[in-house]
């Protein structure tokens, strides 16, 4: 295409066939007439020309030899006289060209000759045929080459415009697949936003167009079309890829998700339509402010016309009413902020726990003596609610208490008659069964009740806390001296990770037994046979982190808040013995000593971390 065009600039599709009556040879005489004018002519018109000025006119006549050029002129003045001449009668010429130039040479000093356009004229000859191997050679053989081609190359532009338009439709096709995945994929470029990505290929337009502008000043006409096709050239290759990512952002689907302006115009319409929303929600309140909003406009509105009308007669004393009137609304919205300030407060306090705060509504105007009382009603109802959540809490801990000493006195006389059953000999064996049924059942009974008692003054903190510096690492060494035995009997391997030197906590040693003696009881009941159980001791920022963990041999299908409830136990079939209350008097044992108790369950791994503070 550019061929075309410098093709196109040069005449070559407007039928000449003959290279003297081409751009090519104008061209080509134009320049070397002007040299010839001013680079030897000048010379030659010298008085005293210097050694080197001499060598180059000497050039000149060795270059305009009749053997060496194909470019013979005649130089003469505005009256006719000839200055200087190359032609010869042993030259045949076919094309003449006059060219006119200022007089800005002074012939022999003559400064008669007054200024003119066409004070010299020269007139430049081509030999025909074009022989000598000059500049004429040269752009006689580019001419005969382009002229040649001048129509094969339009076939093939079209061939590669067509070739072009299949490329790109097979860009398009293909952007967004990729091998080994039917599915649109998009790139990290897809991935940018789309009116980012548009806006950054055009700020690179205008810098291609601004340097353009920049360079054709310095253009011929041939160039400026020329660069001008490069520079389509290179605008197509910065809208190319917009066009692929666009064209896999529209198969993905929702490609304008993806904008900024899209997810910026999202937010302000999700922010109005809640506005909205809101507003339609409390249109009662709605109207009443935007109607005093218009009374207020209307009455200003009034007053302040009346107060120009009757300037030039009262001067500014005529807008005084003016100022009372906005001062005396400005009053009363202060007024009624401080009645909201009043209600957030009340609110607030209300909301920190103090429910038995009362607002005082004695000043309060309207809606917001309303939302006042209503305040004060939530509050009443709250206290209400929760002196009878803690009244239901006491009753249920009294009663599990109470009940559990009314039946520890005749379960005592039931263990101790089972005891003299015991030593009475019996020789029927179905009797010795009923005994020892009754002995293992007594005792699993004696020991719920045990359990219960101490979960309620656990949870209740009815337990006396000695707290003394307690050597961590001991007390966990001569708790699992008691269960090493249990462990080999259900076959569980104890990976012990505990520090060789002291921990020392400041805790209660009998209570934080109670609370080992129940996580090592459940790990021998709930833990998988043939698994390992991991306790570890580590510190953490002068906090000392005790860490059980063991694989469960039941399903653990329940959460961990589940887990601490009373009377919840890790087989849901309850076919194992114990009263579901070891981890919930542990967890309250431990937080009564100001350490925390955490549980977490992933599948079946079943982890048990007690935090306490350091004693330095």
């Amino acid at each position: 295409i550019i061929l075309i065009a410098y093709l196109d600039d040069n005449e070559l599709y407007d039928g000449s066939t003959d290279f003297y009556d081409s751009y090519f040879c104008l061209d080509t005489t134009q320049k070397m007439a002007n040299e010839i004018f001013y680079n030897y002519f000048y010379l030659t018109q010298l008085k005293e020309p210097t050694q080197e000025e001499i060598f180059r006119i000497k050039a000149y006549e060795k270059k305009l030899k009749e053997e060496n050029s194909n470019f013979f002129f005649r130089i003469t003045d505005n009256k006719g006289d000839e200055l200087l001449s190359s032609l010869t009668d042993d030259v045949d010429y076919t094309t003449q060209f006059s060219f006119s130039y200022k007089d800005t040479l002074l012939l022999d000093g003559d400064e008669t000759n007054d200024y003119r356009e066409d004070a010299y004229m020269l007139h430049a000859y081509i030999r025909y045929p074009i022989t000598a191997k000059d500049s004429f050679y040269d752009s006689y053989r580019l001419f005969q080459m382009l002229y040649s081609v001048r129509y094969p190359v339009i076939a093939l532009s079209v061939f590669f415009a067509a070739l072009l338009l299949f490329m790109l439709y097979f860009l398009i096709c293909q952007a967004g697949h990729h091998k080994r995945n039917a599915e649109i994929v998009l790139s990290g470029r897809d991935k940018i936003p789309f009116d980012l990505y548009l806006a950054g290929t055009g700020m690179l337009i205008v810098l291609l167009f601004y340097f353009w502008s920049l360079l054709s000043y310095s253009f011929s006409y041939t160039a400026e079309r020329i660069f001008g096709l490069i520079g389509m050239a290179l605008l197509f290759l910065l809208l190319l890829p917009c066009i692929l990512t666009f064209a896999a952002r529209v198969k993905k689907g929702r490609w304008w998700e993806n904008a900024v302006i899209y997810r910026i115009v999202s937010i302000v319409y999700g922010k109005l339509r809640v506005g909205v929303n809101y507003l339609s929600d409390h249109m009662n309140m709605v109207w009443k402010i935007a109607a005093g909003f218009m009374v207020y406009l209307l009455i200003n509105s009034i007053l302040f016309w009346e107060s120009y009308e009757n300037y030039y007669y009262y001067g500014y004393v005529i807008f005084l009413p003016v100022f009372i009137f906005n001062f005396t609304v400005l009053f009363c919205l202060c007024y009624l902020t401080a009645g909201m300030i009043k209600i957030k407060n009340g609110g607030k306090k209300i909301a920190q726990g103090d429910y038995h705060y009362k607002i005082d509504t004695k000043h309060l105007l309207w809606d917001f003596k309303e939302h006042g009382e209503n305040l004060n009603n939530i509050g009443y109802g709250m206290a209400r609610a929760v002196e009878e959540s803690l009244k239901s809490e006491r009753f249920k801990t009294e009663l599990i208490t109470n009940v559990s000493h009314d039946i520890k006195t005749p379960l005592t006389s039931i263990v101790n008659y089972v005891d003299l059953l015991k030593k009475e000999k019996i020789d029927n064996e179905k009797i010795q069964n009923y005994i020892s049924v009754l002995d293992k059942q007594s005792e699993r009974l004696k020991k719920l009740i045990v359990d219960l008692i101490e979960a309620s003054k656990a949870s209740t903190g009815n337990i006396t806390v000695n707290p003394q510096r307690t050597d961590i690492v001991e007390l966990i060494n001569q708790s699992l001296g008691e269960y090493t035995e249990r462990f080999k009997k259900v076959n569980l391997e104890l990976c012990l990770q505990i520090p060789d030197e002291e921990v020392v906590i400041f805790a209660d040693g009998k209570l934080l037994w109670r609370v080992f003696d129940n996580l090592l009881n459940n790990i021998c009941k709930y833990s998988m046979p043939g698994t390992r159980v991991y306790l570890s001791v580590s510190l953490d920022s002068q906090k000392v982190i005790i860490s059980l963990k063991n694989i469960s041999k039941y399903a653990l299908n329940i959460s961990t808040d589940e887990l601490l409830e009373r009377f919840v136990r890790g087989d849901a079939s309850r076919n194992t013995e114990g009263s579901g209350l070891g981890l919930a008097i542990a967890k309250s044992l431990t937080e009564l000593q100001k350490g925390s108790f955490s549980i977490y369950v992933d599948g079946d791994l079943f982890k048990i971390v007690l935090e306490f503070e350091q004693k330095p």
